[in-house]
């Protein structure tokens, strides 16, 4: 017996071992060589994640090294890719230099710093794509970044993470066709590569004020609002005029951004500025082309250029009180020497706001006359709106001036800085459309468009006939918008449009204009009433359900039990 147990005992601590041994082993397997790092790779496209994309890494360490030092192997300027290159380059033949597009040249005895470099890098790969960059490196091997939640597939998850396991030393990453990416010194045991797809060099580079810092929202986005002037700060590196003659700033088609000004901070003898005489908001609309805003000429310098963009939503044309959050941009291109161009552009600039239903009688019925003012807390006092499109700091929201401030009413759509509210528009499309019905059911709503985003919102009613309490005359909500991916991969919203503070249930159905999930209503009570059973009645019957199907689910199995 005790032999018996001897072994059973012998048997377990072996399993044991063999256990520790086996995560020991994984262990060292898991482990990465010293001259390998583990890298995360991250891409958006001006901030929106890019998902199911592929990228791989080469390591160029050794032809960066060379190229950098002078130092070209003789096989490689002997090569077939080198006589091409010297071809494409126009470069003289026979006299083993090959000079780019932007005066560099390379070749044995001739030096770079980092800073050159990456110019150089693309523009070899303008000139061969890899072909000699790959002779020189004597290889061009490509690794796959690996999607991180499923490392079976080549391409970025859905926050645009994709990783590998990457040689140290200077690393192009490529797109699926091999196209130039980035160039990036991977170096430490653990590294993380960002990469905008809209901002890819980094001699041009818009940042945001500080003043946007309260404004941001995810997917690196701003939401503004229509009346409120925005400024971006432009930084052009000294190096640039080498590259390029000018840098235009250019607003897209059609855009929902016009441009103000643009103001030199730093580098005035090295920039010279001319702005678009005929710049006006309904050109800028209007134009099917893009629109140059601003031209800057660069004049050779020592010093890096800095300048300032104010630029303001553009209110022509319907599509900014749209019931979908619009969002643009201004961006700022190159015109190189070599006919190329780059181009960066400044973050998304989101167009959002909010919907109003006045009911009444525990929101059973929609009501009318309701006049309110729009405001906001500040600390321990308010501001208001204003008919001038300017906030007004008050202390007593009782002591409001109707004639100095902006009075919202229903059937009305306003666009903060507009000149007039718009009467709400009939929904034409509807399958039961009923002009004299929406017409009356409009009367009730009220729009608001062009907040910037933030959680100190509310509506304080003003109207005379008003006996209700200072508590039930207050409606906050918040301005808000919110970019995700749905589970098809389609890129969604969640805005304060589609998911208010206070959403009206019930009634909801009726107004013209409404589709769930996509343009809802908040509901604003003017009788002080609640609308808090209809969700309790809600609730009873999902508990209700809920507990039927339990017990159906109970008899269904004591039928079967007693079957068998």
């Amino acid at each position: 017996m005790t032999k018996i147990i001897n072994r059973k005992l012998l048997i377990l601590i072996c399993a044991i071992a063999l256990v520790f041994l086996g995560m020991g082993i994984r262990t060292s397997a898991d482990a990465l060589p010293s001259n390998q790092t583990s890298v995360e790779l991250k891409v958006t496209n001006n901030g929106t994640p890019v998902i199911h994309t592929s990228y791989n890494a080469m390591n160029i360490d050794r032809a960066y090294q060379e190229i950098k030092n002078g130092k070209i192997g003789l096989k490689a300027r002997n090569s077939a890719a080198w006589i091409l290159a010297t071809q494409n380059t126009n470069s003289e033949n026979g006299a083993g230099v090959i000079t780019l597009s932007n005066g560099q040249k390379i070749g044995q005895g001739i030096t770079h710093t980092d800073e050159e470099m990456g110019s150089i890098i693309s523009g070899l790969m303008n000139v061969d794509n890899l072909s000699l960059i790959s002779e020189i490196n004597q290889s061009n091997t490509t690794i796959p970044f690996l999607n991180p939640d499923h490392v079976i597939y080549k391409f970025t998850n859905k926050r645009g993470l994709a990783k590998a396991d990457i040689e140290q030393g200077y690393t192009l990453i490529l797109d699926n066709n091999n196209n130039f990416v980035k160039l990036s010194k991977i170096e430490n045991s653990s590294e993380k590569v960002v990469i905008d797809l809209a901002n890819i060099d980094n001699k041009i580079k818009f940042t945001t004020d500080s003043k946007l810092k309260t404004l941001t929202t995810n997917f690196g986005q701003y939401v503004v609002g229509t009346n409120q002037k925005i400024s971006f700060n432009l930084s052009i590196n000294k190096d640039m005029w080498q590259q390029a003659g000018t840098v235009n700033l250019v607003l897209p088609p059609q855009s929902n951004l016009s441009f103000d000004s643009i103001e030199v901070l730093d580098g005035n003898d090295a920039a010279t500025v001319v702005t678009n005489p005929t710049l006006n908001d309904t050109m800028v609309f209007n134009s099917s082309e893009p629109v140059i805003a601003a031209t800057i000429a660069l004049n050779e310098t020592q010093s890096n250029i800095l300048l300032r963009v104010t630029v303001h939503v553009n209110l022509e044309g319907n599509n900014v009180s749209s019931n979908k959050p619009i969002h643009t941009s201004l961006q700022a291109v190159s015109v190189n020497k070599d006919g190329s161009s780059n181009i960066v552009s400044t973050p998304n600039l989101n167009i959002t706001g909010i919907n109003f239903a006045m009911t009444k009688k525990n929101a059973t019925e929609f009501a009318q006359g309701g006049e309110f003012a729009l405001a906001k807390s500040k600390g321990t006092t308010y501001e208001v709106y204003g008919k001038n499109n300017k906030w007004h700091q008050v202390d007593d929201l009782n002591q409001v001036q109707t004639s100095d401030t902006l009075v919202l009413e229903g059937g009305h759509r306003y666009i903060l800085g507009g000149e007039q509210p718009a009467k709400i528009p009939l929904n034409v499309l509807r399958f039961n459309f009923n002009e004299k019905r929406s017409k009356e059911i409009n009367k009730s709503l009220i729009q608001v468009f062009g907040l910037a985003q933030g959680g100190n919102y509310f509506l304080y009613r003003i109207d005379t006939a008003n006996k209700l309490s200072s508590t039930n005359r207050m409606f906050k909500f918040s301005i808000f918008s919110r970019s995700y991916f749905s589970p098809d991969n389609a890129l969604m919203v969640d805005s304060s449009i589609n998911n208010p503070t206070n959403p009206l249930i019930g009634l909801s159905g009726q107004i013209p204009d409404y589709a769930a999930g996509n343009n809802e209503y908040s509901n604003l009570t003017l009788d002080g009433s609640r609308q808090e059973w209809k969700v309790e009645q809600i609730y009873i019957v999902a508990t209700i359900s809920i507990m039927v199907i339990i017990i159906l689910v109970v008899v269904i199995l004591i039928v079967r039990h007693r079957g068998l």
